[in-house]
């Protein structure tokens, strides 16, 4: 017990002292092993985010943090996702055709949502719609799931337990087959609208990074 009080009367006085907070910070990296930390491109996730809290004067009607699930995302997560589990370049190239492969079929959305402001049921506060150009299309699934760590990482601390994770499907074609997002396409708009109010998150649609021009 007494040294147990020694021990903690030591590390009061030393964080007491002007200036120390530093050093001693400096001095648990330096004697416990801090492990050799792991980089990756948040550039490019982050360009796909986008972020809007709705209030009504002071009370908040809706807080919404979305990630599109771009061809140049999907690559940043294969890349970061084949770093964390330690994957050679052939099945990290595997991993990567399976994400680009569902693009050819979806368009896909990663959303977080205050836990209050359930989404995709029948009594939802909010509803959810894509507009591209002049056409208007519904989403063909929104369901609250378990996200990717990876994707997690993405989001930053936008992601908390306060909110909970939904993927939102579209599908990808149109209904005379043509691909929604095409070489014509300047951007796309996610729309959350309740019975008073409307929000519009934009997207420009990077031609290049999402495999439109070689």
């Amino acid at each position: 017990m007494k040294h147990t009080i020694s021990l903690l009367t030591l590390f009061i006085m030393i964080f007491s002292l002007p200036g120390c907070g530093g050093g001693i910070y400096d001095w648990g990296k330096g004697v416990f092993y801090q492990g050799k930390t792991l980089s990756y491109d948040k550039e490019i996730p982050e360009q796909y985010i986008r972020s809007v809290i709705v209030y009504d004067q002071f009370a908040t009607k809706g807080d919404f943090n979305v990630l599109w699930l771009s061809d140049a995302v999907r690559i940043a997560y294969a890349d970061l996702y084949a770093v964390h589990h330690g994957k050679s370049e052939e099945k990290k190239q595997a991993v990567l055709r399976r994400q680009l492969a569902e693009n050819q079929h979806y368009i896909v959305f990663y959303v977080l949502s205050s836990y209050n402001d359930v989404l995709g049921e029948i009594d939802s506060l909010w509803t959810l719609f894509l507009q591209v150009g002049d056409d208007y299309f519904e989403p063909v699934e929104i369901k609250a799931i378990d996200m990717e760590q990876e994707y997690r990482l993405f989001f930053g601390k936008r992601y908390d337990r306060f909110k909970t994770a939904y993927r939102v499907k579209f599908d990808a074609k149109a209904v005379d087959d043509s691909m929604i997002i095409n070489e014509g396409t300047d951007g796309l708009i996610l729309h959350f609208r309740s019975l008073e109010k409307q929000v519009q998150l934009v997207w420009e649609v990077d031609l290049e990074q999402n495999g439109f021009v070689n």
